[in-house]
């Protein structure tokens, strides 16, 4: 069974609500809360809980032990303003028809969007970090009772006192700012935590993978494993139309010697493993609030990431290492015999 991007917020409601009732307004009484990450390029196989053999990402791997990981989650379409936009919405492309340079999502798909939805049934919404899907004026107002964008370009963003933070730290700290609001509001919230990271800083050709500082010793001298299906004659095999495509054309940024691979592999890991520190840094707030018990948390990537595999860089076209994603939902209702479950 493939779980798809289309089907994750309905399968969601299902498990907020208990199965009570189908309708998105009959949640019991003890709404519980939600915090949605989501990464950018990541595959599902660069997760220590998925078989990383070097990645470190305790925290991530503490939820999967916790919750349940969906083995076969797919994106609909591997790219990521047309993906966030089918997460938003939970509709194909070919429904909600957006993408790069296409206009914005028409109103009749925001309005039954799951922030929405849940705004409309009275859970305070946020969103923080990369949005990457163009809206008609008025929308973001009637999904998100608090928004706050956060861009790359660069990664490291200047802070009052003059010092530089990388991005996926300042999202970590917002989001610990609405957990601390939502916490006086006395509502159910939902809160998306959108990074940036690990997409590469595709305007800087030496340091693509801008990490923070936290993690900046991990994998120090450490040899990167050679990417999967690595074989020339694979991507040899290929007919011309990929061999020549964007894929292949930033192959030669990024992988294309060892001395590249082996730099650029070791940051993007460090650039992963700082999203790991940044999701403990707000699962923790979460239990220092006494909120931890009713809080679903889901995490997940837009798409996935080629990594040199195939010969190729990016994503964009139909093989598994750009389609799949890892999909970890915790829910801390869960009887204890039903976590740490691998679904198929």
């Amino acid at each position: 069974m493939r779980i798809i991007i289309s089907t994750l917020f309905p399968m969601l409601f299902a498990v907020i609500s208990h199965g009570a009732d189908d309708s998105v307004s009959a949640f019991a009484e003890d709404r519980p809360n939600i915090i949605f990450f989501l990464t950018d390029d990541q595959r599902n196989d660069f997760l220590g809980c998925t078989g990383h053999p070097l990645v470190k990402t305790p925290n991530i791997d503490e939820l999967a032990k916790q919750g349940v990981m969906f083995q076969n989650a797919f994106v609909t379409t591997s790219i990521c303003a047309a993906s966030r936009a089918s997460l938003l919405t939970g509709l194909y492309e070919r429904t909600h028809r957006y993408t790069f340079k296409t206009p914005p999502l028409a109103n009749i798909h925001t309005e039954v969007s799951y922030p929405a939805l849940l705004k409309k049934d009275g859970y305070r919404t946020g969103f923080i970090g990369k949005f990457g899907v163009g809206v008609r004026k008025g929308a973001r107002e009637k999904m998100f009772d608090v928004f706050v964008p956060l861009n790359r370009n660069p990664y490291f963003h200047k802070q009052a006192n003059g010092s530089l933070r990388h991005e996926t730290e300042v999202a970590a700290d917002k989001a610990i700012s609405f957990l601390r609001e939502a916490k006086q509001a006395a509502v159910p919230f939902c809160l998306s935590v959108s990074f940036n990271a690990s997409h590469a800083e595709d305007g800087d050709k030496k340091n693509h993978f801008p990490y923070p500082k936290a993690v900046a010793n991990l994998y120090t001298g450490v040899k990167m494993p050679p990417p999967r299906i690595a074989d020339p004659a694979v991507y040899e095999a290929h007919p011309e139309f990929l061999k020549k495509s964007i894929n292949r054309q930033r192959f030669f940024w990024r992988w294309d010697t060892e001395e590249k691979y082996q730099h650029n592999m070791r940051n993007y890991l460090r650039m992963i493993s700082g999203i790991d520190g940044a999701i403990g840094r707000v699962v923790e707030e979460l239990r220092n609030l006494g909120m931890s018990d009713n809080t679903v948390v889901i995490y997940m990537a837009d798409n996935g990431y080629y990594a040199a595999s195939r010969g190729f860089a990016g994503k964009w076209s139909h093989y598994e290492e750009s389609q799949r994603v890892p999909l970890i939902i915790f829910d801390p209702r869960l009887a204890k015999s039903k976590r740490g479950r691998r679904e198929e």
